[in-house]
């Protein structure tokens, strides 16, 4: 395990053999490119300085050229941005005279000024030479949105209805722009499943018009099906996130193989792509994970905002602060639809800042002074753990870390420049016994009492490389997840009896949530103001809960959609409505097989779980189908035969077994005796057991 003592990166690659391809491009190219635009200077100011926003430098400091310097140095993109601020006599006098000019579209003229300024890129496309601010202007009133070609389509494959698998696409004419690709994980009633993925036969229809994946963030119940999507759609797929996010979806990527079936575009705050006839601006927000971003869509019948996940927090870890002035900017230009999630929908008031788990943090690591620190959370809550190596740094402990999510995750966030670990204060885990209790802080996993995770076996006493005992304390820096409650609390139980102190949500503010409450949620759309409303990201129960929220703060019920999975919804500036399905639903995911688990082998499952299996076995002529052996019975999970009972159900099996063979209306074919044995078995043990078991009749021809 290597990490880096750094704090950005530098250069144009994302990851070894990942090369980005970069360019400043216009609205029209950027069509055919796809390739992101950053915004450049400050917003408002002419500078004429493109900042860089992969290690974060600026020509802006460069004296700008004169116009003849400009156009003979084809390299220099900030000479021709400042040259082209400045309009010649001629421009001035035809702009004047002609109420024509005068009426053209901003998109226009930057499209006039490109073709006399600009230059081409590496890529074929065309840098125009325009002003920062005419820049994205150009970008949010194109001349191909005058003259929309019909409605835009809202499909819903995931994230609606239930928490995880969040999946949005966005389709206008010949353009289709996909939003997360999550998952989500099994319920009680999948037994034996590992994941469960969206249904995208819609998409692998029509892969032709997918122009890219936006990923808002890291979190698995947003990126976690991108192995499975990209290999399904085939191809190579242009995909947008932030650098962290794009580093996360990598490492599944390359467990997976699919790492050559995308183009990653890395992207920051208030980066914007263009894609066919979308064009999406990233805006960063506050949440879990570091690089959470809301997405500005810009469609050809009018704005689109997805919140993403987030919370409005005033004091963030590492200072990314949510940039509410710039969603507020595009609140004032007006917003057709807002999209906003409703996870916490249910609590009143404010989300508390990450900064008071700071604060508890810091008197866990006071108090344990000569005690040994174990700290269980979530491996992508980047920032906690962040925060965690500073405060460790802080009181001169070593860290260990154990579990495979949480090493990854690290190394990762070191990688992109998100965190910074020095390498000598990390210790292997595997030689913890040679560091004073009091020098050491161990990261695990295992914060909601996963039967496999690195905690859970420490509590079980089946950590070898680790003992719990009377000098540590634990802090499980996280809330149960709804359904995990009893397993955490086992293994809380457990860490007492072994003499712990164990500190958890309960006793102190160890964790806080990254997802807005009520207060958060009516701020923001008190400053999108949209003229509709879809709530997501949530159950039922929180869609309409937030549905009702926007009704009291003005918001017309006509204009407000609770979505179901498959819902395609139909919108532009005077239509609002669910106009049909599409194929969706869950696609599990066993082991190595994608989608070979249905509802048939579900059923089986749970049958075998709750009633058992039984075997019986019967050999029979190959003219007559007479029984000429057995039958034979096995039995697994079905009944117990204790000592002394005077009724053997195994035995009444086979005799009910021979009866109804005996019958020649049977013993027609090998079909007929197998339906016979298999109806027979079952209708004893729904009689006398009211069971239902899995029934396996075995007949062989003898």
């Amino acid at each position: 395990m290597s990490f880096f003592n750094k704090s950005k990166p530098s250069g144009d690659t994302l990851n070894d053999g990942h090369s980005t391809s970069l360019s400043l491009v216009d609205s029209r190219a950027g069509e055919k490119s796809g390739k992101y635009i950053p915004f450049a200077g400050k917003r408002g100011r002419s500078s004429g300085g493109v900042k860089n926003v992969f290690d974060g430098t600026s020509n802006a400091h460069k004296k700008p050229q004169s116009a003849n310097t400009a156009n003979k140095t084809k390299g220099d993109v900030t000479a021709q941005i400042a040259t082209a601020n400045q309009p010649t006599k001629k421009q001035n006098k035809a702009a004047n005279a002609s109420p024509k000019a005068n009426n053209k579209t901003t998109a226009e003229r930057t499209e006039a000024v490109g073709k006399k300024k600009g230059k081409k890129g590496g890529n074929g496309s065309m840098v125009t030479s325009t002003t920062p601010t005419q820049e994205i202007q150009a970008q949010r009133n194109p001349l191909r949105y005058e003259q929309p070609r019909g409605k835009l389509k809202i499909m819903f494959l995931g994230g609606v209805g239930e928490i995880g698998k969040n999946m949005t696409v966005f389709e206008y004419g010949d353009s289709i722009v996909i939003l997360d690709a999550g998952m989500s994980f099994p319920g009680n009633d999948m037994p034996g499943v590992d994941v469960v993925i969206p249904d995208i036969s819609y998409l692998v229809e029509h892969r032709e018009k997918i122009k890219g994946i936006l990923l808002t963030h890291g979190h698995e119940d947003h990126i976690g099906a991108m192995p499975f999507v990209v290999k399904k759609l085939g191809g190579k797929v242009d995909v947008y996130g932030t650098r962290l996010t794009l580093g996360l979806v990598e490492n599944k990527l390359l467990e997976h193989s699919a790492q050559d079936n995308v183009n990653f575009v890395p992207v920051s705050d208030k980066s914007i792509v263009s894609l066919g006839d979308f064009t999406a601006e990233f805006i960063h927000v506050s949440h879990s994970v570091a690089g959470s971003c809301a997405i500005c869509l810009r469609t050809p019948v009018g704005t689109v905002f997805h919140t993403g996940d987030f919370k409005v927090d005033y004091t963030p870890l590492g200072n990314e602060i949510m940039n509410l002035n710039r969603i507020a900017e595009i609140g004032k230009q007006g917003v057709l639809l807002l999209m906003s999630e409703s996870t916490n929908v249910e609590k009143p008031g404010y989300t508390m800042s990450e900064s008071v788990v700071r604060d508890t943090m810091n008197k866990v690591f006071q108090d344990a002074k000569g005690r040994r620190i174990i700290v269980a959370t979530f491996a992508s809550n980047v920032d906690r753990l962040g925060m965690i190596i500073e405060l460790a740094r802080l009181y001169k402990r070593k860290i260990a870390i154990s579990g495979r999510s949480m090493v990854k995750y690290i190394e990762t966030a070191c990688r992109v420049g998100q965190m910074s670990v020095d390498n000598d204060m990390i210790v292997d885990i595997d030689k913890i016994g040679s560091i004073e209790d009091g020098k050491l802080v161990i990261l695990s996993t295992g914060s909601q009492g996963e039967p496999m995770s690195a905690l859970t076996r420490m509590a079980d006493g089946e950590f070898n490389k680790v003992t719990i005992g009377a000098n540590d304390t634990i802090v499980i820096s996280a809330n149960p997840i709804p359904g995990n409650e009893r397993d955490v609390y086992t293994v809380i139980n457990k860490l007492y009896r072994l003499g712990a102190v164990v500190v958890y949500s309960a006793l102190s503010a160890v964790h806080v949530s990254g997802h807005a409450c009520q207060e958060e949620l009516k701020l923001l759309y008190t400053l999108i103001k949209p003229k509709y409303f879809i709530p997501v990201h949530g159950e039922y129960r929180h869609l309409k809960q937030h549905a009702m929220l926007v009704e009291k703060l003005g918001q017309k019920r006509s204009n407000i959609i609770i979505p179901e999975i498959g819902d395609v919804v139909e919108v532009d500036k005077n239509t609002f409505k669910v106009v049909g399905q599409i194929a969706s639903g869950n696609i599990m995911v066993d082991g190595l097989g994608v989608g070979d688990v249905g509802n048939i082998v579900l059923k089986d499952r749970l049958s075998l779980a709750e009633d058992g299996i039984l075997v019986c076995v019967v050999g029979v002529d190959k003219k007559t189908y007479d029984i000429v052996s057995g039958p034979e019975v096995v039995s697994r999970g079905c009944f117990f035969q204790a000592d002394g009972d005077n009724v053997n159900p195994t035995e009444e099996i086979k005799t009910l077994v021979r009866e109804e063979l005996a019958n020649d209306a049977n013993r027609q074919s090998m079909s007929t005796v197998k339906s016979a044995v298999q109806r027979v078995v079952r209708k004893y043990f729904r009689n006398k057991f009211k069971r239902n078991p899995v029934v396996l009749p075995v007949v062989l021809e003898v």
